[in-house]
């Protein structure tokens, strides 16, 4: 009688409806509040993140090469090709936030890089010299960041080729580039904060400077652009923004190849 007593107690708790935690076989339903917008604007998508720092670092390449590949069209300017004045189709090969290169050591491991090569050549000199070669970057990418000099002859063999380092490593040269867009708002320094650290979208909806035809005001390259020796503030020390010398833009720094080490 006692334990029969005892059973009645306690299926009393577990299934009472007031009970703590409610019925076991039939929780109860918590039900959204809508804690779904933060207050203020909404921020990047990209959010925070540390960047890339220039240096050289021996990266991994993904592990499945096949699905970074792609084809672009491209205005052939080479001199020296018979297709010169053509649209040509060229081999794409694209490390996106998906399928970045990965640091494999150092202090700086596990930060990514992105990146695209194509196999169009480029002029690695004077373009109008006749006697400037003209190399892609996915050539170099093979020959001297896989140390493969097997030099392919088609652009499957290629492709082909350089998947078969897929998930080996591969050394870079970066540093940090930065565009002051035409096309797009300017961030600017907020001036309420003041630290000066903060920056803005700029309310009056200011373009930037970028213009190719250009000089920038201290005449050390193309207007809107910058460059991993303009990241460097007097210390010597490099820094993840710039300011524009032509406008009031403040510029982040993206990583960017510089140029492909050969394996150690």
């Amino acid at each position: 009688m006692r334990a029969f007593m005892i059973d009645r107690i306690i299926n009393s708790l577990l299934f009472h409806p007031d009970a703590p935690g409610g019925d076991v076989n039939a929780p109860p339903v918590v039900t959204d509040d809508v804690q779904t917008w933060a207050e203020g604007d909404l921020p990047s998508q990209g959010g925070g993140g540390s960047t890339l720092m220039p240096g050289a670092s021996t990266f991994l390449l993904p592990q499945n090469l096949a699905q970074c590949w792609d084809t672009v069209d491209i205005l052939d300017k080479n001199p020296k090709s018979p297709n010169v004045g053509k649209t040509v189709r060229r081999l794409r090969l694209k490390f996106s936030k998906e399928s970045p290169l990965v640091v494999a050591d150092g202090p700086q491991k596990s930060e990514t890089l992105t990146a695209t090569f194509t196999s169009n050549p480029r002029p690695r000199g004077n373009a109008d010299d006749p006697k400037t070669a003209w190399v892609s970057d996915l050539a170099y990418l093979l020959e001297i960041g896989l140390g493969d000099k097997s030099r392919p002859t088609s652009a499957d063999v290629l492709k082909a080729t350089i998947n078969k380092y897929a998930g080996k490593t591969i050394r870079i040269e970066h540093g940090l580039s930065a565009h002051c867009r035409a096309d797009a708002v300017i961030y600017i320094a907020d001036p309420a904060d003041p630290t000066g650290q903060k920056t803005i979208k700029d309310p009056n909806g200011t373009k930037g400077c970028g213009d190719d035809s250009k000089r920038r005001a201290d005449d050390k390259g193309k207007k809107g652009r910058y460059y991993t020796r303009d990241f460097k503030d007097a210390a010597g020390v490099y820094q993840t923004e710039v300011e524009c010398l032509d406008c009031p833009a403040i510029l982040r720094g993206f990583p960017s190849v510089e140029r492909f080490l050969p394996p150690l």
